[in-house]
């Protein structure tokens, strides 16, 4: 995100039209399909990006009161009409008109604040805001695919698990999984937007004569990856033992399987902030793309070879730990600074 306002503010705006462009194609290519019921989903969506679009404006300035409010005010708003509606329709309430109430809650909650941020610096917005700059079509060449090997990375091991192995495993391995992996989208979307602007502002020189950021704060996180990791242990045994019984105790052990999995994964997913600051995203996409690639292997040599489940889990933790810790590294070589760099490439707080 950019370093000023100016520059958040037309970054912002141009994505934001962008994301509501591609909102309207969905919304028209579902109801000409004939299932409109998936305008809700998309509705959701869009309310997810305009709260990161937001709350990535905000951080360039620091206001992290606000950001802080706007994360937490959706959920708050949603509990609070939840618990009216359940005492009015005294809880005939189905699971997708509950989505539904969500979605939209979501999405008018985010909208606004969205639209009054934008109102309020109209006077920031160029007349040709759709006019994308090389940096911007550079982000976008690798931050596409990589946010979208991303998500693979994350959702593809729960997605073909039940495809190989049986159902009851699958769920094991699912509820560990989301619960251990917890730690990782907590730390990317809060400290590592804060570790974005501090790097930012070393890299442009607001803060060369202090301390490179980058060493300190890969301490910090490490710190609190384990103690985070540690929790969500605590926490999946607490659910286990007091609601869903002993039949689901496997996934503690499938969660201590993957405990260095998650710790590196929670480390790397901030650090790769670096690669955004110092405009090598091309790393990340690398890193990205040889984790799905391994994956990829790990599940097919499972499903050719009859590669056992535990055997399984192993190899996935194995090399995950192993990408996520080579994308540390190159992350913290690099967050060395420009005297390690000579050749950086202006970042996105550099004119």
């Amino acid at each position: 995100m950019a370093a000023d306002k100016p520059l958040a503010v037309r970054a912002m705006t141009s994505s934001s039209a962008v994301a509501i462009l591609i909102g309207l194609a969905l919304v028209v290519a579902t109801t000409l399909a004939g299932h409109p019921e998936y305008i809700p989903v998309i509705g959701l969506a869009f309310g997810v990006f305009l709260q990161q679009a937001l709350c990535a404006a905000l951080t360039s300035e620091r206001k992290y009161t606000k950001i802080a409010t706007i994360r937490f005010f959706p959920n708050a708003a949603f509990a609070g009409y939840f618990v009216c509606l359940m005492v009015v329709s005294k809880g005939q309430c189905t699971g997708t008109s509950v989505f539904n109430i969500y979605s939209w809650i979501f999405l008018v909650s985010t909208f606004v604040p969205a639209a009054i941020y934008l109102f309020s610096a109209r006077r920031m917005i160029p007349n040709a805001f759709m006019r994308f700059s090389e940096l911007q079509i550079q982000y976008a060449k690798f931050g596409v695919p990589t946010t979208t090997l991303n998500s693979f990375v994350i959702y593809a091991s729960a997605i073909l698990m039940p495809l190989i192995f049986d159902h009851r495993d699958a769920g094991i391995f699912a509820l560990a999984y989301r619960v251990g992996y917890f730690p990782a989208s907590l730390l990317s979307q809060s400290l590592g937007a804060v570790f974005r602007r501090d790097l930012i502002d070393y890299f442009d020189g607001e803060k060369r004569g202090r301390e490179n950021p980058s060493r300190q704060f890969f301490t910090t996180l490490t710190c609190i990856s384990f103690a985070l990791v540690a929790a969500c242990y605590a926490g999946l045994s607490l659910i286990i033992h007091v609601k869903m019984g002993e039949q689901w105790e496997s996934s503690m052990s499938v969660y201590l399987l993957f405990i260095p999995y998650f710790i590196t994964m929670a480390i790397y997913g901030s650090m790769a902030q670096v690669f955004i600051v110092v405009n090598r995203q091309k790393i990340d996409l690398m890193i990205q793309m040889a984790n799905a690639v391994l994956i990829f292997l790990i599940f097919a040599t499972a499903h050719f070879l009859g590669v056992g489940f535990i055997q399984t889990l192993l190899l996935l933790s194995i090399s995950g730990t192993i990408i996520a810790s080579v994308g540390t590294y190159q992350a913290i070589k690099i967050g060395k600074g420009p005297d390690a760099y000579l050749d950086r490439q202006p970042g996105w707080g550099t004119p």
